[in-house]
């Protein structure tokens, strides 16, 4: 194995997302190690994720809305081509479903060793043409990184894909200062339908106990539809819509309880990030990633996802339970060794130096 001395990152963009937060965080990591790290872009769109200033950002200068989809891809492979030969790196890492097989394909016939990682819900669809794009493109990756053992099985059953590898995200500990909790239960997500946040506001606006409130954090499509379903259950005064947000950890810190509503997930940040944070979790038991994370009745609780009685029932008993919720959140902190910053990061590069021949040879 060669040491990894640069990297060139590869995403959509730097907004909001999940996906975005992980490839920026690894990438100022990995810049605070000494390795020389670039970053491509492959749309021009507002940044929300702050990047180390010795990081070189690339992105296009083509605009996507004023194009065919098809014809910004076009263009974009030359665009790919240049910045990656021009950041000469030891490896290329593309993160996102959507582009890794674009990026595999604009890519081939270059030097460079080229990685990609899957984020997304395994069991997702995303149309015949880019599921045919990655049966055939994956198996030409250098590697593949998955974050379950699920998603990884699916992978090698879709695409034939050898060099898989198994490694969850790693955990970002948010600074929480000591304060008093409240009677808060706490979400974190894009307010899509795939969260599943109605599930989450009908089985609040039915727990018998008053006095609590529901804290949504994110911001997404579904937004006014969720804001509207709560003015309809008359329950608007005791949830409350905080947005984007940099940084929640005051909220997480004051709360009691957090919920993860989702239909689907990769590897949910929000439920470890929430565990880290000493808050007794339920999760809906979706694909994937919840139940690799939790050990009902351990360090969280997990309920059928969409069903709204089984939740609103879970949500009371953990209400009326002080032992259990200060049990289940005594053992959700044990992820903060499991899932240690440092630990998987090294991962993470160990894996991506698994393709660089040795130089000894």
């Amino acid at each position: 194995m060669k040491e990894i001395k640069s990297i060139c990152f590869v995403a959509s963009g730097l907004m909001g997302g999940g996906t975005e937060r992980d490839m920026s965080g690894l990438a100022n990591y990995y810049c605070s190690l000494g390795i020389r790290v670039g970053i491509l872009l492959l749309f021009k769109l507002d940044r929300f994720y702050t990047i180390d200033k010795r990081i070189a950002i690339y992105e296009p200068e083509i605009d996507r809305q004023k194009m065919n989809k098809y014809i910004y891809a076009l263009r974009l492979f030359p665009f790919i081509r240049k910045i990656v030969k021009k950041t000469n790196p030891d490896v290329v890492f593309s993160f996102g479903e959507w582009f890794n097989p674009f990026v595999l394909l604009a890519t081939r016939g270059l030097k460079y060793p080229v990685f990609v990682c899957d984020r997304m819900s395994p069991d997702l669809q995303f149309g015949l043409i880019l599921d045919t794009a990655k049966k055939y493109l994956y198996k030409r990756a250098d590697g593949i990184i998955a974050q379950t053992h699920y998603a990884a099985d699916i992978i090698r059953k879709r695409t034939n894909a050898k060099n898989v590898s198994v490694i969850p995200n790693p955990l970002n500990l948010l600074d929480y200062k000591p304060c008093e909790k409240k009677n808060y239960i706490v979400s974190l997500g894009r307010l899509s339908k795939e969260k599943g946040h109605k599930y989450l506001i009908n089985a609040f606006s039915k727990i018998d106990n008053p006095d609590w409130f529901l804290h949504i954090i994110g911001d997404g499509p579904l937004r006014h539809d969720l804001e509207d379903l709560v003015q309809h259950l008359g329950i608007s005064e005791k949830v409350i819509f905080h947005g984007h947000l940099k940084d929640f950890s005051k909220i997480f810190a004051e709360s009691k309880i957090f919920v993860l509503p989702s239909l689907s997930e990769g590897f949910p940040n929000a439920l470890i990030e929430a565990m880290s944070a000493s808050l007794a979790c339920i999760s809906s038991n979706c694909v994937a990633g919840p139940g690799d994370i939790i050990n009902h009745g351990e360090n969280g609780l997990l309920v059928e996802p969409a069903n709204v009685d089984e939740l609103r029932k879970t949500l009371n008993d953990l209400i009326e339970d002080t032992a259990l919720r200060i049990k289940l959140s005594e053992n959700a902190n044990k992820i903060r060794e499991k899932l240690k910053y440092e630990k998987i990061a090294a991962e993470y590069l160990k894996f991506l130096s698994s393709a660089q021949p040795d130089s000894s040879n």
